[in-house]
């Protein structure tokens, strides 16, 4: 008997191949696709690795060309799924033919399903043999011995669940990507793609929101009453009870009661124990945060190394939505490795217990546990089997994870002391901590002592010092990865193997980008986003997505059928572009603005800066009668500035006009021209905008030589203007080098063509030319 095993990807199929066989397998080759042979109980078994999915959907041939189909059309038009990786589609057809029994052991989710339903619409072109599935959530030996064992039926609602997916973000992003993109090419000289998808733009939208909140933002100002206290040689500070005073005249009254005041009284005191829960198990949303967070790793990259080291045996799947244990998981299997190196303490304690329980939050994917250490393992061990820069740094953070889950929790003492000056209240705030419990394990939390002194009730303080400070209020601040991943959670937006994924699509398509651990929407993503949500808010928001992801999830819970679910689903995607239709023109020429802008901007050589009376982009315009500097925004905006009509121009971008011209141009190698104000040369402020390079003094007054150059020659001439000058040479490249050994001067090298250069002072009085001359 022959059973054929198809796995997700060939690290996969190895390791189960190693587990089933216990290692006795071999390795062979079918159409450069590695398989995996052994025996086993008298029956031949061979495991292949697939790459992902190995079929895709995609619009027929004739729908290809942008120009001649109306996006439109797409939206009514059934998508065909096509093998995408045809050695691997040969190969599942060759194995089989020869299988009795063929067995799906892909990943366990939405993906995975589709991908094994995948092969098994390929196998059964060439087989009649059963198909079942083998599920489990890590590659352990026992995981996988026991789903072989008990073996299941494949599920096809999780796997069309996918398929809906496919098909429905396939047919908005190809309708929604094409109508934009072409309707800005009509306005703009642009090769760029205008990307609009069912959850990268939402994603987006999130960012804008965020972003709009900070531009909008009109900081006020606020007094804020602060003390500092001393008892016993100990200082500590205060804040006045009324907090941000919006009122500078309220401020200045109670400041004015006491600012003299040298005692204070502690009028009450609170202390109460607090404990500190250890976090819940980590689910893939949870997981990708505290990556973002503690590690700073984006949660695209994050999500590979967690697969890797899944791949590798070492952790449990990460794709996941749970984030409880089962009553029976056996903790102390996995405890027992971890015994005896860094966390012994801990783990013995755990261990001790007559019974390990571990702190559960309330979803359960029913699918896969939460995000767990499969076996314990050094760095050595981790870095070798998995080749990624931050693959211990994720393992550690499991491992940390899943030991703290278990602890008891923190225990802090707080205290709180309300102190009296002069009537007025001051709040003042301690904590010291008492029990570290799953602290110990877990150092990314913040858990630093604010001590405060010894003190009891009615005790005097010394008053070191009050300050009534004016301060502003803050604009919200940014998005980090880790709060735009809760937002997309919260809202339904992806799932928890997609959402890394549409962060990353966003940054490739130039609409935000990460700055340090913050998100920073860029000028392209704001103008696309600001223009949609003025006209198409729908495909802003989240709401649509969400109720297509629900839909999906209804797909999978069998709630909805599959042609329902493209029909409801379809309808919804027309609605949106009906609306996106109606809002071409208002959303078209904001963005080909911004695009033309942008354009114009990374022309160095005519790009000038930003129009004062409108903000757009000022650059140098060429037609048959002459040049001049025009903006962007024409023919809203008809600001101009002249040119001079001959001479190369070239913009100085790192110098300033003193005055009101909004740039400095340099004409050809003879004079300066402030764009908006004329010739330099005619600025009385031409000397301290443009200093010139001194070679020496004068010897004639107190001035400074200085080089002038002209279009037929170049010599020096006094600053002074005394009528002192002195000719230079009249053919070469001319560069000012550093000071002369012998006098004040500087030295001068010049390189004819074709000659070697030649450097030396220039002072006719200098001492090393009477000893050369000698």
């Amino acid at each position: 008997m022959s059973i054929v095993v198809f796995t997700e990807k060939n690290k996969a199929a190895a390791q189960i191949a190693g587990i089933l066989s216990e290692g006795g397998f071999n390795r062979a080759s079918i159409d450069g696709i590695p398989v995996y042979d052994f025996k086993k109980n008298g029956k031949e078994w061979r495991i292949m690795g697939l790459s992902g999915h190995i079929m895709g959907y995609d619009f027929p041939p004739e729908y290809s060309n942008w120009r001649e189909c109306d996006p439109a059309v797409l939206l009514d038009t059934d998508p065909v799924k096509n093998v995408l990786k045809k050695p691997y589609a040969t190969a599942i057809s060759r194995l089989a033919g020869q299988a009795d029994e063929l067995i799906l052991a892909c990943d366990f989710d939405r993906e995975g399903e589709n991908i094994g339903f995948e092969a098994k619409s390929i196998a059964e072109k060439s087989s009649r043999a059963p198909v079942k599935r083998a599920r489990f959530s890590s590659l352990s030996a026992s995981e996988i011995k026991k789903a072989f064992g008990n073996l299941v039926e494949p599920n096809e609602n999780l796997a069309m669940s996918a398929e809906a997916r496919q098909i429905l973000d396939l047919k908005m992003g190809a309708a929604f990507t094409r109508f934009m993109t072409l309707s800005v090419r009509e306005h703009a000289r642009t090769k760029g793609i205008i990307s609009i998808g069912p959850c990268q733009t939402p994603t987006c939208g999130f960012v804008y929101e965020r972003e709009r909140l900070i531009r909008d933002f009109k900081a006020k100002d606020f007094w804020k009453i602060e003390g500092i206290f001393s008892h016993s040689a100990k200082d500590f500070k205060g804040t006045h009870r009324a907090g941000n005073i919006t009122e500078k005249a309220k401020a200045d009254e109670i400041f004015k009661r006491i600012k003299d005041c040298k005692k204070g009284t502690v009028a009450k005191k609170r202390e109460k124990e607090s404990a500190v829960n250890p976090p819940y198990p980590l689910n893939t949303t949870e997981f990708l945060k505290r990556a973002s967070k503690y590690l700073g790793i984006s949660p695209e990259t994050a999500l590979e190394v967690a697969e890797q080291l899944y791949l590798a045996g070492f952790t449990s799947y990460p794709r996941t939505e749970t984030n409880k244990y089962a009553d029976d998981f056996d903790f102390k299997t996995i405890l027992v490795g971890f015994s005896s190196g860094e966390f012994r303490e801990q783990v013995m304690d755990i261990l001790s217990r007559s019974q390990i329980k571990s702190r559960n939050g309330t979803k359960d994917g029913h699918d896969h546990p939460p995000i767990y250490p499969i076996r314990a393992a050094g760095r050595q061990e981790i870095e070798k089997s998995v080749r990624m820069p931050d693959a211990w740094k994720v393992y550690d953070l499991i491992v940390r994870h899943f030991i703290a889950n278990l602890m008891p929790p923190a225990i802090f003492d707080k205290t709180r002391l309300e102190v009296h000056v002069r009537g007025e209240i001051f709040d003042a705030t301690g904590s010291i901590l008492k029990d570290a419990g799953w602290l110990a394990v877990y150092p990314f939390e913040n858990k630093n002592d604010k001590l405060l002194p010894n003190l009891e009730l009615n005790d005097e303080v010394d008053v070191k010092k009050l300050s009534n400070t004016r301060s502003k209020t803050s604009p919200p601040k940014r998005l980090t990865e880790a709060e735009l991943l809760t937002l997309m959670d919260k809202n339904g937006i992806g799932t928890k193997a997609t959402a890394p994924s549409h962060i990353e699509t966003n940054k490739k398509r130039g609409y935000f980008e990460t700055k340090g651990k913050t998100i920073a929407i860029l000028d392209t993503g704001f103008t696309l986003m600001e223009s949609l949500d003025s006209s198409v808010p729908i495909l802003v928001k989240p709401d649509i997505r969400a109720r297509i992801e629900a839909l999906i999830q209804d797909v999978e819970d069998g709630k909805k059928s599959f042609d329902s679910t493209l029909e409801e689903g379809s309808h919804l995607i027309r609605e949106m572009y009906s609306q996106l239709r109606s809002g071409k023109e208002q959303i078209v020429t904001k963005l080909a603005g911004t695009i033309t802008d942008e354009s114009i901007a990374a022309d160095k050589k005519n790009f000038v800066g930003e129009c004062p009376e409108c903000g757009r982009m000022l650059r140098i315009v060429r037609t048959d009668k002459g040049r001049f500097v025009g903006c962007s925004g024409y023919p809203s905006c008809k600001n101009t500035y002249p040119l001079p009509k001959k001479g190369a121009l070239n913009v100085l971008r790192s110098k300033q006009c003193e005055k009101e011209g909004v740039a400095v141009i340099k004409v050809g190698n003879k004079y300066h021209w402030s764009v908006g104000m004329g010739p330099c040369f005619t600025c009385d402020s031409e000397k301290k905008c443009f200093p010139p390079e001194v070679i020496g003094t004068c010897p004639k007054c107190d001035g400074s030589m200085f080089i002038i150059t002209t279009k037929d020659t170049r010599f020096l001439a006094c600053t002074e203007r005394c009528g002192y000058t002195q000719s230079l040479p009249k053919e070469g490249r001319l560069t000012v080098k550093g000071k002369c050994k012998h006098c004040d001067w500087k030295q001068i090298r010049v390189k004819p063509k074709e000659k070697d250069a030649n450097e030396f002072c220039i002072n006719l009085r200098c001492s090393s030319r009477k000893s050369n001359s000698g």
